[in-house]
């Protein structure tokens, strides 16, 4: 069953997007486990719904001229890359507390 938010969505092609963008990220990381991917996948997925038009204008700053004003692309990219950015973030963090752990 769906979550209200998504049901009641008035552009689905938003909502799509977002589901594909978070499958493109699921289907090419290789770092988290079963659980951990599950909570990637949705945090990945809803933050393509929310981030849309965010990601868009970054997109067209970046781009100009390419894009024209589809949210669904926007959603696409932000659905893709947050959970991208969260998880390098977590690459580059997770060393700097393991060494922190180990001085203490």
């Amino acid at each position: 069953m769906m979550p209200a938010p998504v049901l009641s969505h008035p552009d689905f092609r938003v909502v799509v997007a977002s589901l594909c963008g978070a499958l493109a990220w699921g289907l090419n990381q290789r770092y988290f486990d079963r659980k951990k991917q599950s909570v990637a996948f949705i945090i990945s997925f809803f933050m393509g719904i929310l981030g849309a038009d965010v990601t868009l204008e970054v997109v067209k700053i970046i781009v100009p001229g390419i894009f024209c004003d589809d949210r669904a692309i926007g959603a696409f990219f932000c659905s893709a890359l947050v959970i991208t950015l969260i998880t390098s973030l977590i690459h580059r963090i997770s060393p700097l507390r393991n060494n922190q752990e180990k001085e203490k």
